[in-house]
């Protein structure tokens, strides 16, 4: 199975305003669908059908079926056929659309149509989709990038459905914050959940839901929930306020992709780098770390005032510290230390080194070459391919 056909990406709108309920083995399958047959950034429209063998199905898609029942015919294929049922159930969701102050929801399905057939004495799954799907699969802008073995290891649907949309808003925060924290109504939460006329007192809902998920989400995955805090009127609770922040993948459990491993930035948007990040992303690469881990995941996280406009110097001396301090001098070491361990984070001893440095650096050029100082200034705000057109660093 390839790294791409382990990643799966929803729109925002399907996570975070759709409500829907499907088992587990429904979700994943789901996502391997999409992962293994639909290229979001390639494909203009979605195809009409996507033909499966049910032999495919079984093996790559529903992981949590056990060995034993796999073995018997008629439970697995009683399985396919709830999996099927579910896949070509609705989803509803807020339009914004609204006439007289009434808002009217959206509703699509997963699926238009979910079809056997045989083929050469094959028997397929013939998936068909509805185009207007595309908008929530293809060409995404605001997307939740999820990794399908992370997925795999739930088995409760409502944790499945918490995870993705926390695991979204990390995905979006880490960078600039070590712990999030998400408010939600409780009926808002309940309607995401597709339980809205379920567990009427806030005690149920608390205990078979909530803190089932925390305690599932936070044994499986790389989100840990920290608290679940309680927002009152009067003796009532109206909403709850999810503390969450991530964590190493679990021991036994297989490693995760890194965030933007698997995305090769496009010549515009390095171009559109400021000139020291610009040489700064070309530094790393050069050293061997992904394109996309330095575009995504370390050159946004260059912290500091000072630092600004020096980046390529700030990397030149991470790189050098590394080099030095390191018993594994590789690129994926070097990302551990960055991402990780953070030890070149602004709260570190080893940035303050480096700020210094750039401060002596900053000073000397002041003192020697004031050109190559004016340039570094003038190319703080704009692109690196605007600030090549009019202006010339002295060598």
């Amino acid at each position: 199975m390839k790294e791409k056909d382990l990643i799966v990406r929803f729109d925002d709108k399907l996570i975070y305003h759709g409500s829907y309920s499907l088992t587990p083995r429904a979700v994943k399958v789901l996502c391997y669908i999409i992962a293994r047959y639909i290229n979001p950034v390639e494909d203009k429209q979605l195809p009409i059908a996507i033909e499966i063998p049910l032999t495919e199905l079984i093996e790559y898609a529903i992981p949590s079926l056990p060995t034993a029942k796999k073995s018997k015919s008629n439970s697995i294929y009683q399985e396919i056929d709830r999996i099927c049922d579910e896949l070509t159930s609705k989803i509803h969701f807020s339009s914004g659309v609204k006439v007289d102050g009434y808002e009217l929801r959206g509703y699509i399905s997963w699926c238009s149509s979910a079809m056997p057939l045989k083929k050469n004495g094959q028997v397929l799954i013939r998936f068909g989709f509805d185009p207007l799907m595309g908008q929530f699969l293809l060409g995404l802008t605001q997307y939740v990038r999820l990794y399908r073995p992370e997925i795999n290891r739930l088995r409760g649907s409502h944790a499945i459905r918490i995870f993705q949309m926390l695991k979204g808003i990390r995905n979006k925060r880490a960078k600039y914050e070590a712990v999030s924290k998400e408010v939600y109504d409780v009926e808002h939460l309940k309607f995401l959940l597709d339980l809205k006329n379920s567990y009427p007192k806030f005690k149920d809902f608390n205990r078979w839901v909530l803190k089932t998920s925390l305690k599932e989400i936070n044994e499986k995955t790389t989100v840990k929930i920290l608290d679940i805090e309680y927002i009152k009127e009067g003796r009532r609770t109206t909403a709850i306020r999810f503390v969450f922040t991530d964590q190493e993948t679990k021991e036994g459990l297989s490693s995760l992709p890194l965030w933007g491993q698997d995305v090769i930035p496009k010549e515009e948007e390095i171009n559109a780098l400021p000139w020291a990040k610009y040489n700064a992303y070309k530094q790393l690469v050069a050293f061997g770390v992904d394109e996309g881990i330095a575009f995504k995941q370390i050159i946004p996280t260059i912290k500091g005032s000072e630092i600004k406009g020096y980046e390529d110097h700030f990397i030149e001396k991470a790189l050098a510290i590394f080099n030095k301090k390191a018993k594994q001098k590789n690129a994926g070491t070097f990302v551990k230390w960055w991402i990780n361990k953070k030890v070149f984070d602004s709260t570190s001893d080893l940035w303050a080194v480096i700020l210094e440095d750039i401060l002596k650096y900053k000073k000397q050029l002041m003192a020697t070459d004031m050109i190559k100082y004016n340039n570094r200034e003038t190319a703080i705000n704009i692109s690196m391919i605007d600030f090549k057109k009019t202006y010339h660093l002295k060598k």
